[in-house]
């Protein structure tokens, strides 16, 4: 069976890439329009793939962000203009989705958004064609609900304290004076996520039947050798890491190999998602900055002055605006992460440089929290830490990240991360670990088990450890 476009809507799309973008940096690397592009399309999408692997991503000129992404829509472009098979609609979705995650789809991502709702329509419209209803029914029946069994559920010995849908003003009072966590109910019961995330058919719709791309990590925590990230279908990713439980872990006493769907935004990948939540109304407030002596205050203390001593130059062309998005200079925006997967996916013991208000969405997840005024005693990682992991960015479509693409010799900054594995802590209960983290057990700290339609408020520099207890979908807000 084959698929169609509407042929007005690709006219438009093609007249978009003609016209052009004012002072586009893609005129440094490929200065000669679009019908040329689509004449070389092969040999200039390869180019600009070479130079997104060579250098650090951090590096890499906009120019070749750009030409990534009109390469990759001018490719995508010569399947869609004529009828074409099921079978290639995978290649076409990965395409738009790579110039998504790869080059943020530099100066055009609402029209690849735009291609892919089309790709979507399409689809849709072939499976009304070709479906009985009562079949597709059935499917849906299917896969229906995520699952929900819950596992490795600790006793909670210091609870975190609730406070139920506060005013503005009383939680205004409350992160300035008391400057610790707090879990807010009450706070989401207008999400339609609450219920349209349990649904895994709700999932599939919203990403072509599974064949949208995301970026999940490999491996039971990036502290570990062995972690990885990988690109792999949504689908792939729904049924191998989420729909199927793995028991053999569980049977051996260890938490088994996961996958995580970890600080992504994949609101802004899958914009259908957005309407689902919303940003509290908490994340405008002012927020009263880190304490001081604590490791987030003197890092920005660091920041500030090497800011002086090196002021940036400004530029007057207009590109300083085009870039993959910094979400480390973003200070001004709420910055949104989803992050899902199955039980015994762990974020390590570690401090963040923002405030966040953790939304639970669907399932439960175990987090321990410790303040900042503790922070020696917490063992910090090296800021010059070996980086077996420090792979972002760095892919083929998407087998496994290696350490030749991360060229082994890199470092990379771990000082918010701590050396204390709170996971093997809690998987040997009876061992004596003040004798592998000395004094550990006399430092206090405060914890929850956050369920669905709670949030958890963490401030700025607050040490803490997320463990799934099963299939969770969690959304957190920056700030």
């Amino acid at each position: 069976m084959v698929l169609k476009s509407n042929p007005e809507f690709l006219q438009c799309v093609v007249k978009q890439m003609q016209k052009g973008i004012p002072e586009d940096p893609i005129l440094e690397c490929h200065p000669d329009g679009y019908q040329h592009l689509r004449d070389q399309v092969e040999s200039l999408f390869a180019l600009a793939d070479q130079k997104l692997h060579t250098f650090p991503f951090k590096d890499v000129r906009p120019c070749w962000f750009r030409l990534y992404t009109d390469a990759s829509i001018a490719k995508a472009l010569t399947v869609m203009e004529n009828p074409f098979e099921l079978s290639e609609l995978d290649n076409i979705v990965s395409i738009l989705d790579m110039a998504l995650i790869m080059a943020g789809g530099l100066g055009r991502e609402q029209l690849i958004h735009d291609l892919l709702f089309n790709l979507k329509k399409a689809l849709g419209e072939h499976q009304e064609d070709s479906e009985r209803p009562s079949k597709r029914r059935r499917l849906q029946e299917l896969t229906n609900i995520l699952p929900h069994d819950t596992v490795s559920l600790p006793t909670i010995h210091f609870p975190i304290p609730q406070m139920s849908n506060p005013s503005l003003t009383k939680f205004q009072a409350f992160m300035t004076d008391k400057r610790e966590p707090i879990i807010l109910t009450d706070i989401l019961t207008h999400w339609a996520a609450l219920e349209k995330w349990k649904n895994s058919s709700y999932w599939l719709d919203n990403t072509i039947q599974g064949r949208r791309l995301v970026p999940v990590e490999i491996g039971r925590s990036y502290t570990d050798e062995d972690w990885g990230q990988r690109i792999l279908s949504f689908g792939e990713f729904l049924h191998d890491f989420i729909l199927q439980m793995p028991e053999a872990g569980f049977r051996s006493g260890e938490p088994p190999r996961t996958c995580y769907l970890a600080q992504h935004d994949l609101l802004k990948q899958i914009p259908s998602l957005r309407g689902d939540i919303a940003v509290p109304d908490y994340c405008y407030l002012d927020v009263p900055g880190p304490e001081p002596g604590t490791p987030v205050c003197s890092s920005r203390v660091e920041t500030e002055t090497n800011k002086a001593r090196n002021p940036k130059v400004g530029s007057s062309t207009g590109l300083a605006s085009f870039g993959p998005e910094d979400k480390d200079s973003t200070d001004s925006e709420v910055q949104q992460n989803i992050w899902f997967g199955p039980a015994w996916t762990i974020s390590p013991l570690h401090h963040d440089p923002y405030h966040n208000i953790l939304c639970q969405v669907v399932g439960k997840k175990y987090i321990r929290l410790y303040s900042p005024t503790h922070s020696a005693a917490l063992l910090p990682r090296r800021k010059d830490e070996p980086a077996p992991h420090a792979r972002t960015h760095r892919t083929e479509g998407s087998p496994e990240f290696t350490k030749e693409d991360s060229q082994a010799s890199e470092t990379i900054d771990m000082s918010n991360t701590s050396q204390i594995d709170i996971a093997a802590m809690e998987l040997s209960p009876l061992e004596d670990w003040d004798e592998v983290y000395p004094g550990i057990n006399g430092i206090p700290y405060t914890e929850c088990i956050l369920e669905a339609g709670q949030a958890l408020y963490i401030p700025v520099g607050w040490w803490h450890y997320v463990r799934s207890c099963s299939v969770g979908i969690s959304v957190s807000f920056w700030w």
